[in-house]
């Protein structure tokens, strides 16, 4: 049995060799989502669809079975999960070995407001709402100086027009740098051909510790660079947010504080851990915030339990929570479950194939690359774009991909914002 479809879980269902094992996914995701394009669907570069792997075709594919459920509670002792549906009805169903990838959920580490007034970036109804409310905000700073019936713009709607398209990007790990990249692609380019009397008003800022600390110095500051010289953003370093009220940020950068008004914040500044994780009795790590497993990615102190991608770290091993990291361990664990002699078998070992960043204009960061040790540019976004093409899981995927890259060349962006749906009245 196999819980969730993210990275890790979506790889060992499609590795695992089905003729040899029955197959039951848990999930209430129905599909496998390409985080690290996330950001680009969120302004309309690529659909949403084009990064996103329905598991049906490949449980039908795999003679497998499914449930869009969520696990609810696991009996070890006998062997059973519980799971739960959309409608709230509980069913048991039970296992041999079980696969936990559930992954994990964004950080907003407790800061005051910030789950009330914030965006998220982590799932596709992410992206959706997140592209509906950018267009929102220049819609509604269009027609904030008529609200008077006077069409002279005063210096309060001046200030109001402002203050809706100011957009605060909070981190500045891959996923922060490429939503600031995409967002000011975007801005500057059908923002302002589009919308060309508020181009004057839009701002960007990005408050972060620091920026893309995977990579060494030197691209640190080619992306610091970048981000402010050619795409504008205005990047706050050392920046921590102590608050978030209707409209306003309020930051902590050093020994000064600030206050800025916005009509967008995006919040990318970390993840933690499912609660009902720790509900499931498991040995966690000594911060309590992933399950800690064995060399083998065998949950510690269980029989016949794993623990895969976000949601578990190996003892004494660690790695970064990354899509690649679980990508390899699903490869991994799908031999391992395969294998009848469970005598003579490796420990997992992740094999770094490189790290990259978009950062808009046609620009990227790659570095740890095998033979390369950094590219920087429009070379690197060519591998960029080449890299996460070929790792899409499907032809359909690639196929839907090439196109959309190809219509967004053409056409431009997308900004078709879909209304509220149709009521009788």
């Amino acid at each position: 049995m196999i819980l969730g479809t993210g990275w890790a879980s979506f790889r060992v269902l499609a590795d695992i060799d089905t003729k040899k094992t029955d197959v039951t996914v848990v999930s209430p995701r129905n599909h496998l989502l390409f985080t690290p394009m996330l950001a680009s669907s969120a302004l309309g570069t690529v659909n949403q669809r084009s990064i996103c792997q329905p598991v049906r075709p490949l449980v039908a594919k795999k003679n497998a079975t499914y449930y869009e459920s969520a696990v609810v509670a696991i009996d070890k002792e006998n062997k059973k999960v519980t799971c739960r549906t959309v409608a709230g009805q509980d069913f048991m169903l039970p296992y041999d070995k079980l696969v936990v990838g559930v992954g994990f959920q964004p950080n907003d580490f407790n800061i005051p407001g910030v789950k009330e007034h914030a965006l998220f970036m982590k799932e596709t109804a992410d992206a959706t709402r997140f592209k509906d409310h950018v267009l929102e905000r220049l819609e509604e700073a269009s027609y904030t100086h008529a609200l008077d019936n006077d069409l002279r713009v005063s210096d309060e709607e001046r200030a109001r027009i402002q203050d809706l398209l100011t957009f605060v990007v909070v981190g500045g790990g891959p996923t922060g740098v490429e939503l600031a990249g995409e967002l000011t692609d975007f801005l500057y380019s059908e923002g302002s051909k589009l919308y060309g009397h508020l181009k004057h008003y839009i701002r960007v800022h990005m408050f972060t510790y620091d920026l893309l600390n995977s990579f060494d110095q030197e691209l640190q500051d080619y992306a610091l660079t970048h981000l402010q010289r050619k795409q504008g953003v205005q990047v706050h370093l050392g920046a921590f947010v102590q608050k978030v009220e209707p409209g306003v940020v309020h930051v902590k950068t050093g020994e000064s504080l600030m206050s800025i008004r916005f009509g967008t914040l995006v919040w990318c500044a970390g993840i933690k851990p499912h609660p009902f994780i720790k509900s499931f009795g498991f040995t966690m790590n000594d911060r309590g915030s992933q399950i800690l497993v064995d060399p083998y990615l065998k949950v510690k102190g269980e029989e016949d339990i794993y623990a895969i991608g976000d949601c578990s770290t190996i003892e004494d091993y660690w790695l970064p929570q990354t899509a690649q990291v679980a990508n390899q361990q699903g490869q991994y664990l799908a031999k391992v479950l395969g294998q009848k002699d469970q005598v003579n078998i490796k420990p997992f070992e992740f094999h770094n194939k490189g790290t990259m960043a978009y950062l808009g204009g046609f620009t990227a960061v790659m570095a740890k690359l095998p033979g390369v040790s950094r590219v920087s540019g429009f070379v690197a976004f060519l591998g960029w774009r080449f890299t996460y093409w070929f790792l899409q899981l499907s032809m359909r995927n690639r196929y839907m991909l090439s196109t959309d890259w190809l219509r967004t060349l053409i056409f431009g962006r997308d900004l078709t914002r879909f209304g509220p749906r149709s009521k009788p009245t």
